[in-house]
């Protein structure tokens, strides 16, 4: 383990930031994000879901990662963002199981929450 502060604080600031950015482009480009991402939103439920996970859950990430840079001392809400990083690939896993290995971004996306997440939990706030 490493310990440092505004290492950390740096992690979860670009975490924060690019659930931001996925939150801002599903609000402004739906359509655009559901496509790269293999979705088509096209039933009122499609639309809603896409809307609660990478809209609402995204945005709350987000505030969650800034919560977590200001209060950089409090170990667990750092741990809280990479367990929620790290949640995502043991989803994706389940699906590569039932469906095999996704491609192209979600391939991407797979490794960087991994990656992402352990280091989150890997540098420590300063003792």
């Amino acid at each position: 383990m490493f310990y440092d502060d505004l290492i950390r604080q740096c992690l979860l600031s670009s975490t924060g930031l690019v659930f931001l950015f996925f939150c801002l482009w599903a609000l402004i480009q739906p359509a655009t994000l559901a496509g790269t991402l293999g979705y088509e939103l096209k039933e009122p439920n499609s639309i809603s879901e896409f809307h609660a996970i990478y809209v609402g859950v995204f945005a709350a990430q987000a505030l969650l990662c800034l919560l977590a840079v200001f209060r950089v001392e409090d170990a667990a809400l750092g741990d809280l963002v990479a367990v929620f990083l790290l949640a995502q690939p043991v989803g994706r896993l389940i699906a590569f199981l039932r469906n095999g290995v996704p491609v192209g971004l979600l391939r991407v996306f797979f490794v960087l929450e991994l990656v992402a997440g352990m280091a989150v939990l890997l540098v420590r706030p300063s003792v």
